[in-house]
């Protein structure tokens, strides 16, 4: 029997309706967990394991050991925290909120020796060799921090989300006289799919290599270190741009020398470039017996984390390289070659990589400052006061290891790590000369303002005191130096991703720092009154999201969408 298309959509919409009315009714006598909210199945009957309590990140040479900081909350929890004190006194920490029904509670954390620890940070659901760091003043006082301070978020959803699960209502099979639609009839089909199409994305698919049998594994530092100012070494054959011979992506205005300039747009790239058949290598670098197989081009150079794994069976053996780079390009690069053959270019190269990715927008970063902003900041603060260091007492360690801190926590995803001078999603990076006389600087992604625990890098800085007699300065960087910004600040310009923004509409920025010799503290930075050098602030953000891997490994994820070849 036929239907008319108007009967058919009355009697879907009744359906609909019927299926809505039976979902509430189901939903209003049961009770659960959001999915969305953690990343356990609460309904397995296996209880969450409590956190393991993080490892003590105390130099045990300045001060007996205490106890860390309250871990993040489960994403589980509904209690909110409507104010956080930071002053240098702090309240008692309560303990860890419930994250199903685990028997085991978590333990109440002991206070560090000037006050008691800080307050968990509200809940939410959803690395690298040192640099030195100087930090002087032009007045009589001591002179602040002074030392040698170092120097990598899923780009598919938001951390932590799971698609809702409803089921349909099921619609009772009619047919269509499609021979004697009026065109009433007509409309409302093209109509249907009109909106079809225009909601319909085709499926993409990522590169995947070969699975191959791992006989032996190479891994390198987790995380770059925090790289000394040289000059790398580099091949006769192939050789890295020097800062400012090559402009980044959308970048005309200015170059800053943080991260190093690249030929095609990104350090990922730039290798594989260097893999490409037509390049021709000097060494069989990537069959060596007494070293890690590293490209002759990155050797030397500290602005990477890296891993390596091969395979062999008989003369015929597999080399597989992966790289994280400093500006979050990502490369994967494998040679198949037979070891009795010695020539370099006679064995089979492959190569692919993820560029560097793209900025976000303001659901995303915010979600990412929820999540990780106010645990870090509190870290950072919680040593104001005590007299102790954060680990080695370097700046860079204070943002190294608050971004450590979430490893121990298996339901925060783990965020980018500090690689090289990078902590996470660029907000901002700007640089002034010639006394402050000229500024230049550029918003990134589509937050509007300056956020409780972003992390910002200073570079060679030179920048005025505020209120002080004139001549007075402070010096940031000898050459780098890092700091945990701890109050939000809002440019004096509504600020949009890509366009400059000069640094001195940044305002003021309050951060935590420390340096050899000098415990952490609280500053103020008035950037009306920068003068010479450059700075970046970046947001902690979680690798997953932002990059689509959370770890690096020799060879790609399976499935890994946004994989590109030459």
């Amino acid at each position: 029997m036929s239907c008319p298309v108007a009967e058919l959509k009355a009697k879907a919409a009744k359906a609909s309706s019927s299926g809505v009315e039976k979902f509430q009714n189901v939903r209003d006598k049961n009770s659960s967990v959001p999915m969305k909210n953690t990343n356990w199945d609460p309904y397995s009957g296996n209880p969450a394991p409590p956190p393991p309590p993080p490892r003590s990140i105390v130099n045990r040479n300045t001060k007996p050991t205490l106890a860390p900081l309250p871990p993040p909350p489960s994403r589980s929890s509904s209690v909110a925290m409507s104010s956080v004190s930071r002053s240098d006194s702090l309240s008692p920490a309560p303990p860890l909120p419930s994250r199903g029904s685990s028997s085991s509670p978590a333990p109440q954390l002991p206070s560090r020796s000037k006050g008691p620890a800080p307050p968990p940070p509200p809940p939410r659901s959803s690395a690298s060799a040192l640099q030195n760091k100087s930090l002087s003043t032009g007045l009589p006082p001591p002179p602040p921090p002074t030392s040698a301070g170092p120097p990598p978020i899923v780009r598919t959803t938001r951390p932590g989300t799971q698609p809702r699960r409803v089921s349909p209502a099921v619609l009772a099979e009619d047919k269509i006289d499609w021979a004697n639609l009026t065109p009433e009839d007509k409309q409302v089909f093209f109509d249907w799919l009109d909106e079809f199409f225009a909601n319909f994305t085709p499926p993409t698919g990522g590169t995947k290599l070969n699975d191959t049998e791992e006989i032996a594994r190479y891994d390198g530092p987790s995380h770059g270190p925090p790289p000394p100012i040289q000059a790398a070494s580099k091949p006769t054959s192939w050789a890295r741009p020097q800062a400012g011979i090559a402009l980044r992506p959308n970048q005309s205005a200015f170059v800053l020398s943080h991260p190093p300039a690249t030929t095609y747009g990104s350090s990922a790239l730039d290798l594989a470039h260097y893999f490409a058949p037509t390049t021709h290598w000097t060494s069989a670098w990537y069959n060596s017996s007494s070293a890690p197989p590293i490209p002759p081009i990155i050797e030397g150079t500290t602005d990477h984390s890296y891993t390596s794994s091969w395979t062999s069976r008989g003369s015929s053996k597999t080399t597989n390289v992966g790289i994280f780079f400093s500006d979050l390009s990502v490369f994967w690069g494998t040679i198949e070659f037979t070891t009795t053959n010695s020539d370099p270019n006679q064995g089979t190269r492959d190569a692919v990589y993820l560029p560097r990715p793209k900025a976000l927008g303001r659901e995303e970063l915010v979600e990412a400052h929820e999540v990780y902003g106010e645990t870090i900041a509190l870290f950072a603060e919680s040593f104001l006061g005590s007299g102790e260091y954060c680990a080695r007492g370097e700046c860079w360690d204070l943002a190294n290891e608050a971004l450590k801190y979430f490893k121990d926590y298996d339901y925060i995803p783990k965020p980018v790590p500090s690689i090289s001078r990078t902590h996470g999603h660029l907000i901002y990076e700007g640089k002034a000369s010639n006394g402050g006389r000229e500024m230049v600087g550029r918003w990134r992604g589509g937050d509007d303002r300056i956020r409780r625990g972003d992390i910002a890098e200073w570079r060679r800085v030179k920048i005025g005191i505020k209120g002080a007699p004139p001549g007075s300065f402070y010096t940031l960087g000898d050459p780098d130096h890092t700091a945990v910004i701890v109050s939000d600040s809002i440019p004096s310009s509504t600020p949009k991703d890509g366009v400059n923004l000069s640094p001195s509409d940044l305002g003021v920025i309050v951060v935590v720092e420390q340096s050899v010799g000098n415990p952490p503290k609280r500053t103020e930075y008035h950037l009306s009154c920068f003068q010479e050098g450059e700075m970046w602030i970046y947001r902690p953000i979680s690798m997953k999201a932002y990059l689509g891997v959370s770890d690096i490994t020799a060879v790609p994820p399976d499935g890994l969408q946004g994989l590109q070849r030459l």
